[in-house]
């Protein structure tokens, strides 16, 4: 069936790259029928090109970004009830690209993508919703937050560095000072102190890290990855055996699937969603799976098997979102 397709970019994404791949992102998806690309003016502006896109009839959204800009974009997708009716195509434009990442993507070259645009295979994938907020990757507490609140102070400095090199050094800054939370996770251990509780939908984050190695987003289930405070040696193993999912088997390390968790602090809590900062309203923290909220292109109309643990190939309708307003 013909397809109305629209690419929504963000120039700014990858500090810069985003405006750098526009170009050619551009010719590729003209050829297939898009029309001109709807561009981001400023920081959170996603929702008002989704808005116009699906005010044209738009089935088919290409969203060239960063992490950010397509938690934000889908968000609005879903915000508009338009989850079960308009595909997304997701285009690595930032600098960590780590949800995409989880995706089984076979190619990411600009004629394949954009064909894929018109006759690419959806299929459904997860995300959730935590304080009444659109989660796309992965939201965290405690060290994410401090680590997250130092990187944007890095400035130029961080700037210049890669996006998996500037995590580490903001990061670096807390390894030894970083004072934990207390909070009760819903899983029958109390109230304790934490570094870090991570609720994941993909599995990476921080530009690579490997925070829930056995994530899936297309199972219907969250991933609650905590870490028990620890000594500032212990610290150290833990955030080098996370480069590559290994501090899962670490003690004081625990990983469970929910469909949903209420988690417990002391004082209403500041979380990070896909590298957003927020401010919870209570201090009691609801999260939430949604099974198959989006429809996502990952491949050829006729697709061989992905990898275990990937994505399904069947289409199913998403559950509607509660409308959060038009901007």
């Amino acid at each position: 069936m013909p397809r109305n397709v629209f690419l929504v970019a963000n120039p700014a994404a990858g500090h810069g790259r985003g405006a750098k791949l526009l170009p050619a992102g551009r010719r590729a998806f003209a050829a297939v029928g898009a029309p001109k690309p709807l561009v981001t003016r400023g920081p959170g502006d996603e929702a008002r090109c989704v808005w116009e896109a699906l005010d044209a009839g738009a089935d088919t959204l290409a969203i060239l970004g960063g992490d950010g800009t397509l938690s934000k974009a889908t968000g609005a997708l879903l915000a508009a009830r338009a989850g079960d009716r308009c595909r997304v195509l997701m285009l690595p434009g930032g600098s960590g690209n780590d949800f995409i990442s989880t995706l089984a993507m076979r190619s990411r070259a600009w004629v394949e993508m954009a064909k894929l645009a018109v006759d690419g295979a959806a299929t459904p994938v997860d995300c959730a919703r935590l304080d009444g907020r659109h989660v796309l990757n992965v939201a965290g507490f405690g060290f994410d937050v401090a680590a997250l609140r130092t990187l944007q102070r890095l400035g130029a400095l961080g700037r210049l560095a890669g996006s998996a090199l500037r995590y580490k050094l903001a990061a670096a800054k807390h390894i030894f000072g970083f004072r934990p939370m207390r909070a009760d996770l819903d899983d029958g251990l109390g109230e304790r102190a934490l570094l870090l509780v991570a609720i994941a939908n993909g599995r990476r984050y921080g530009g690579g890290i490997l925070v829930a190695p056995n994530a899936s987003v297309d199972d219907g289930l969250l991933d609650v990855v905590s870490i028990d405070d620890a000594p500032a040696t212990e610290r150290i193993a833990l955030f080098q055996t996370a480069q590559e999912g290994k501090h899962i088997s670490r003690g004081g390390v625990s990983v469970r699937r929910e469909p949903a968790v209420t988690l417990r602090f002391d004082e209403p809590p500041a979380f990070q969603i896909d590298g957003e900062l927020y401010q919870a309203r209570r201090r009691e923290v609801v999260a939430e799976c949604v099974p198959g909220a989006l429809r996502v292109i990952t491949g050829p109309a006729v697709a061989t098997a992905p990898a275990p643990g990937l994505l399904r190939s069947a289409a199913s309708p998403a559950p509607a979102f509660r409308s959060m307003g038009r901007p």
